[in-house]
């Protein structure tokens, strides 16, 4: 079985190394595919809307390892969840993969990882990516039933992270910034089905409005439908909205970050000399709230 993998562990240290490391040491025949490990430090919310997006184009079923463990002082138990599609998510009961289950069919059956005789030997209390969930999910993968990984936990006991959604207000969409990408791409919480509520359609002029700053760019199918070094509100490849530059960083250009409140608004009336994207233009700071 394929295991896939999510973290927030980055490339700078050998964290990752190690715990993959460990999977081959346990499971040589697996294959391990990377799903993302640039997730923000601790950061539950993006980890869990980034897995969540991504499954419909991982392989079904697969294990999946959700790791972004804020350290605590009684952390977060470990848990294995099976899903609809066979498929069966490691991660800590912190909500990490909880947003993930519902595409993958629902959770049907959850165990604490509580069988210590799975682990790597003398675990490190800071390192349980590598010494408790990486040779757990190892095992899995190689034909483990979940049954074995330890104690039985009703599902309705397991942590569950509900994301804020977008939204809507008359003609304007109230939403927030939920990834900056490698390219300076701002994904929204938001849908199609969201701005087109608030009368929104494509080649519409809209007003973006995030932190203090206020622009009007296009609704388009694509980015590249702007001149370069234009700002575009299009639908990017997860279906989820986002603003982008053509050929350039949306984030550089308005300031912006993961987690800011951003507003999409209609433009009624559009006068000629502002019917290409105009420049961002520094505001009082803004009220708006997500």
């Amino acid at each position: 079985m394929i295991l896939t993998f999510l973290s927030d562990l980055g490339y700078e240290d050998p964290f990752l190394g190690l715990c993959k490391g460990v999977i081959a040491r346990i499971a040589p025949d697996v294959r391990v595919l990377d799903v993302m490990h640039s997730v923000g430090p601790q950061d539950i919310e993006m980890g869990a809307a980034m897995l969540a997006s991504s499954l419909p184009f991982l392989p079904a079923p697969a294990v999946h390892l959700a790791l972004v463990d804020p350290f605590r002082t009684i952390p977060a138990r470990g848990i294995a969840v099976r899903t609809g599609d066979g498929s069966i998510f490691v991660a800590p009961d912190n909500g990490l993969t909880s947003q993930a289950w519902d595409v993958a069919g629902g959770a049907v059956e959850a165990h604490v990882l509580d069988d210590k005789s799975l682990w790597n030997a003398n675990a490190a209390r800071t390192f349980r990516a590598r010494d408790v969930f990486s040779p757990v999910a190892a095992r899995l993968a190689d034909g483990l039933p979940i049954a074995a990984v330890g104690s039985p936990v009703p599902i309705a006991e397991l942590q569950r992270l509900e994301l804020r959604a977008a939204r809507l207000h008359d003609d304007h969409v109230h939403g927030e910034i939920v990834q900056v990408d490698h390219f300076g791409n701002l994904t929204l919480n938001m849908e199609r089905h969201h701005v087109e509520a608030a009368g929104i359609n494509l080649g519409d002029m809209v007003e973006i409005r995030c932190g203090g700053k206020t622009l009007q760019v296009c609704y388009t199918l694509t980015y590249g439908e702007v001149p370069s070094g234009r700002v575009a509100l299009c639908e990017d490849s997860f279906r989820t909205m986002c603003v982008a530059v053509n050929q350039g960083s949306a984030a550089a250009q308005l300031r912006s970050t993961r987690g800011e409140p951003i507003v999409i608004a209609r433009v009624h009336d559009v006068a000629a000399s502002t019917e290409q994207p105009a420049r961002v233009e520094n505001q009082a700071p803004s009220t708006l709230t997500a």
